[in-house]
């Protein structure tokens, strides 16, 4: 009796699976604080330019202000797009955390599956052996009482 092929490859299987999640995850992670840097940048022009629009007054000319005013615009609607893509991204984080777990429970039961089937094996071998060693003890002692 062998140990059967199927569950240690059912178990490899999984172990990938388990492994690509995990690196989907970091790179999301690392998606993630990008994001973040960026919102922290584009909060922190944001201000600056508030800040340059109380200086602005209407003898630096009419263009310049509009000019200025649809650049928070920009800058805002720009904030608005991270802070989406942010919270999509969460979210994802979230989805990868759960088939995580899920597979991280297939493989678990594939190993167990696996040292079952291994220990089945092993104890098969045990029995078989001491069948074989029973039945020598028998041969010597019938020889023994022959004699």
């Amino acid at each position: 009796m062998k140990v059967r092929a199927c569950w240690s490859a059912l178990e490899i299987k999984a172990e990938l699976s388990v492994k690509q999640l995990r690196a989907e995850t970091r790179q999301t992670l690392q998606l993630l604080e990008s994001l973040s840097a960026s919102q922290g940048r584009i909060a922190q022009m944001y201000e600056e330019y508030r800040c340059k629009a109380v200086k602005l007054t209407t003898a630096t000319g009419m263009s310049a202000v509009q000019n200025h005013r649809q650049f928070m615009v920009q800058l805002q609607s720009l904030q608005t797009r991270v802070d989406n893509d942010i919270g999509k991204t969460r979210q994802y984080l979230q989805v990868l955390e759960q088939r995580t777990q899920l597979a991280e429970a297939q493989r678990l039961k594939m190993q167990s599956l696996l040292d079952l089937d291994r220990l089945a094996v092993r104890n098969f071998e045990n029995r078989r052996e001491q069948r074989g060693m029973d039945e020598m003890g028998m041969i010597q002692f019938n020889r023994a009482r022959a004699a």
